[in-house]
């Protein structure tokens, strides 16, 4: 049985339409309905399809190591949970900034832009490498993942932190690190990265292309992918998920497909705005905490200043979409 036949007729509908769906900004073209298409096409066509199931959340040490025994020293990332998610399916990059552009662009929106030109050169280093991840606030992200469902006709949206995990650790095995090996490799000679980006590959980037080490992000696709075939996210920019963040949710948390916190329940005072939860890791190293599969990072919504934060959508249906 064909999957998904009305989202592959919509799309065939863009192809031929030519000026009869135009452009945001009534700028419509054949062509840029055209680009569109082909966009969503190859968008969709990396989705990676997660069976559901069900696995144990959290600092899962104290089930591979004996009792008592932890991986990481945060409680935010305890207690200990099983959950049960239903099937969906999530992308295989983080978003790049070359493809955030296109959606700005089809969306009639405005280009990224922040109030001091220091902010704006900080959002230029991190996004200097062709087909690295796009930098973007919590409301972006969001934004993109809802924009993508309104074109596709297909149930995108942020992942939730247990889907981010639960493909992370590939469906929910007990994998500390979401690289092809389940670990951080790199050459003991010259501390470059074999499956992930070091601080000294960052440090010969820097010294050769100007870009400040810590906003260094590579292309997406630079290293090897996880077993299930995700690319990127032990390291190169956190993730945003859809959680809000709350330090004890896991000692409530509903087993089957839990969605966070309903409202914002802590808040950053000096912002005035409540914390989201962010997951991967920005520029780890070896014996931290940052970068673990189940680490729980977190952040304001909106911050005025690029943080490196990146995102990946998923698409919450039982069937795969290709």
């Amino acid at each position: 049985m064909e999957k998904n036949p009305i989202y592959k007729y919509g799309l065939a509908l863009l192809l031929l339409s030519g000026c009869d769906k135009p452009e945001p900004g009534g700028q419509g073209t054949s062509q840029n309905n055209a680009e569109l298409a082909h966009y969503l096409q190859r968008i969709t066509g990396d989705l990676v399809f997660i069976p559901g199931g069900t696995f144990w959340m959290g600092d899962f040490c104290s089930r591979t190591h004996g009792e008592g025994a932890r991986c990481s020293s945060e409680n935010d990332t305890k207690p200990l949970h099983e959950v049960t998610l239903s099937s969906y399916s999530i992308g295989r990059f983080k978003v790049t900034h070359e493809d955030y552009t296109f959606y700005l662009k089809m969306a009639g929106l405005p280009a990224q832009q922040f109030d001091k030109e220091w902010r704006n050169k900080m959002l230029a280093d991190m996004t200097h490498f062709k087909n690295s991840p796009a930098v973007v606030s919590w409301s972006e992200a969001d934004s993109y993942c809802r924009w993508l469902q309104k074109e596709t006709g297909l149930p995108f949206s942020l992942p939730t932190e247990a889907q981010w995990e639960y493909a992370a650790r590939d469906r929910g095995q007990y994998i500390l690190v979401a690289t092809d090996d389940g670990d951080w490799r790199e050459d003991e000679k010259t501390g470059r990265g074999e499956n992930y980006a070091t601080s000294a590959d960052r440090q010969a980037t820097e010294e050769a292309t100007g870009v400040e080490s810590s906003f260094v992000r590579y292309a997406v696709d630079r290293y090897p992918p996880t077993p299930g075939g995700l690319y990127g996210m032990a390291e190169n920019g956190y993730e945003w998920v859809s959680d809000w963040y709350d330090p004890d949710y896991y000692a409530q948390s509903p087993k089957q497909d839990p969605q966070g916190p309903e409202k914002g329940v802590i808040l950053d005072e000096d912002n005035g705005q409540y914390l989201k939860v962010r997951r991967g890791g920005d520029n780890p190293s070896p014996g931290f905490d940052v970068g673990l599969t189940f680490f729980r990072g977190y952040a304001i919504k909106d911050k005025p200043y690029p943080d490196g934060t990146t995102v990946r959508c998923a698409v919450n249906s039982a069937e795969a979409v290709n």
